[in-house]
């Protein structure tokens, strides 16, 4: 278990993502130490240039979220960042966090392997709600 991770907030994350996917019938994640650590390397790397933008030197699936102590019109996508939560053939995740310099911002990072939204990959990756 790497020492400069977050394994508590990684716990936390996987704990409910796999709350989302039992409503839906998917399997559980499993927590993967190297996406947590590549997703903690790029949150650090969004919060260093304050930029919210999805990576284009990985394999693996991701979610991004930006929360800021101030309020901030944004473009959301948020069907795109749950059906990668409830992708089913996905099974390992990891996440990572970062503040902003001035700490106004803090940059959050989920990366999933194998990765989901795949149009043509839809019907039997993201199953109907089964239970609340």
């Amino acid at each position: 278990m790497p020492n400069d991770l977050d394994i508590e907030f990684n716990e936390e994350c996987i704990i409910e993502h796999n709350r989302l996917r039992a409503l839906h019938g998917c399997p559980e994640l499993i927590l993967d130490y190297e996406l947590a650590k590549d997703a903690q390397k790029y949150a650090e790397h969004l919060a260093s240039v304050n930029e919210l933008e999805h990576c284009t030197d990985t394999d693996s699936g991701e979610n991004l979220a930006f929360f800021t102590t101030t309020t901030v019109a944004q473009k959301k996508d948020f069907t795109g960042h749950f059906t990668q939560v409830v992708w089913k053939s996905t099974t390992t995740a990891g996440f990572g966090r970062a503040w902003s310099k001035d700490r106004h911002s803090i940059y959050v990072v989920g990366r999933y392997d194998p990765p989901g939204n795949f149009s043509d990959e839809f019907l039997e990756n993201v199953p109907p709600l089964i239970s609340e």
